[in-house]
């Protein structure tokens, strides 16, 4: 009998690796991540955020999954997968991204480190030949479409993301109609009438209940604020995470993230300009676990602030921030970008 060779050894280990790898890789994207952590330009496609995080998750997990079970057949897909990989990785390090995002929230990786580890998983998977290397076997069907059902499966169902529903609308106050009163009533008793000239008081206005945060948070909140524009602001996405009421409602408010260098460039530069140019201004921070360590935004013009909690993600769309926002009397009249000044 002929003894096995090396690469007949090796070939499905190195094959499955790079599949645990993926595996672990989107099992962490998909627990603690969020769109932020796709490439911009997959974020922002026709896709849209959401259909494309759960697509590539889906894709990394079925692709990895019929690898572990089928090798023979899962070099191909690992293949594949890993090329793409190596090319969105080129196109970050071109645009000088700071993070590969592969890990979502949990671990920052820049390209550069991410390409070595990905180049190397597919170089050594190459060089041991498994088109030939693993031995043919039946193939089990059923089983690489459960493989594969598995994987699309469960970022449907393991993503927690229950978004809180928004603040309803703030209806006026109406006052009852006054029945009109009668001098006695069916026992003989006499109803109190009021003197000449004076009228019955209204019905006192109900102010809106008080702001609390709420007690759970989703996986990430999406910020749309074109969808804003002729609402009130307190009845938007911004007023269940933050007291919207508690700020100017004639004014403009500003949407950052101090990790963002637009952000920083255009708040210094609104800074600048506030001599000649002087308005009233809300800065709301997107904030994020990473504001300490890679905040960006040091200059600002006087204003009021605020921050949105950082235990949540938040995606902004369908551009980056910053937003600018124009409120009167309370109502959002413009929203505009200056992501991509």
């Amino acid at each position: 009998m002929t003894a096995p060779t090396p690469f007949a050894l090796l070939s499905p280990l190195s094959v499955r690796l790079p599949a645990l790898w993926v595996l672990g890789v989107a099992s962490i994207k998909m627990f603690w991540g969020s769109p932020n952590d796709i490439p911009e330009f997959l974020r922002t496609s026709f896709l849209g955020p959401d259909l494309a995080f759960f697509g590539a998750i889906m894709v990394e997990l079925a692709f990895a999954l019929v690898a572990l079970a089928f090798p023979r057949w899962g070099w191909m897909l690992m293949s594949a997968l890993y090329t793409v990989f190596l090319a969105v990785l080129t196109h970050l390090i071109a645009t000088g991204a700071a993070s590969c995002g592969c890990f979502g929230g949990a671990v920052s990786l820049s390209p550069l480190s991410m390409m070595a580890i990905d180049g190397t998983f597919l170089a050594l998977m190459l060089a041991t030949r498994p088109w030939s290397a693993i031995p043919k076997a039946p193939t089990n069907w059923l089983v690489v479409a459960l493989c594969a059902g598995v994987g699309a499966a469960a970022p449907w169902v393991l993503v927690q993301n229950e978004q809180i529903e928004l603040p309803p609308p703030v209806q006026p106050a109406v006052q009852a109609p006054q029945e009109p009163a009668v001098a006695a009533n069916g026992n003989g008793t006499t109803n109190p009438q009021p003197a000449a000239g004076e009228t019955t008081p209204p019905a006192p206005a109900v102010a809106p209940a008080g702001w609390r945060l709420p007690e759970k948070f989703p996986q990430y909140v999406h910020i749309k604020p074109l969808e804003w524009i002729g609402k009130s602001i307190h009845e938007t996405q911004l007023a269940v995470w933050m007291d919207t009421r508690a700020y100017p409602e004639d004014a403009t408010w500003i949407l950052y993230l101090e990790t963002c260098s637009h952000c920083a460039e255009y708040l210094k530069e609104l800074e600048a300009n506030f001599a000649n140019d002087p308005k009233l201004y809300v800065f709301v921070r997107l904030s994020t676990d990473k504001d300490e360590v890679e905040q960006l935004v040091h200059i600002k013009p006087p204003g009021e602030q605020a921050a949105l909690p950082k235990e949540t993600s938040w995606v902004v769309s369908p551009q980056l921030p910053p937003w600018e926002l124009v409120l009167e009397g309370g109502i959002v009249r413009s929203a505009v970008s200056h992501g991509d000044e």
